[in-house]
């Protein structure tokens, strides 16, 4: 057993930096092997998805829209926190929808905090509260 804000340190966060240095960082268009390896995707899936919206090179744009329409756990992640938007706090529900985790365990953990609502700042408070096991959650 292990917190989601363990996981979500070793697993999720080194994933959103890594887009964010290499968005910033490199040239325009971007390789799709790279660009599938940042989406966790295949490089077959990444083809498939640009033949289908019928994109011939990935720009950041492209990217950022691949991100909101592949099919990987992490890119459906970013999906719903984006259709929730940027919000100043979160409830219980929204943080279940968000990271996909159970919402009995989200109210437990909330509960044991003493609040219903989080800050993007308090989400660490809640997910140290959270126990998952490897097989629960993957991404």
């Amino acid at each position: 057993m292990q917190t989601f804000l363990e996981y979500y340190q070793r697993e999720i966060q080194p994933k959103i930096a890594a887009i964010d240095i290499y968005l910033k960082t490199e040239l325009q268009p971007y390789p799709k092997a790279e660009v599938s390896k940042l989406l966790c995707l295949s490089t077959t899936e990444l083809t498939t998805i640009l033949e289908q919206e019928k994109l011939a090179i990935i720009t950041k744009g492209t990217f950022l829209h691949l991100m909101q329409i592949a099919p990987s756990p992490f890119c459906k992640m970013f999906r719903r926190e984006v259709s929730h938007g940027m919000s100043a706090s979160y409830s219980v529900q929204e943080i279940s929808y968000i990271y996909d985790l159970a919402r009995k365990d989200v109210e437990a953990a909330a509960e044991k905090l003493g609040k219903s609502c989080f800050s993007p700042s308090e989400l660490p408070l809640l997910f140290g509260e959270i126990f998952i096991s490897d097989k629960q959650y993957r991404l």
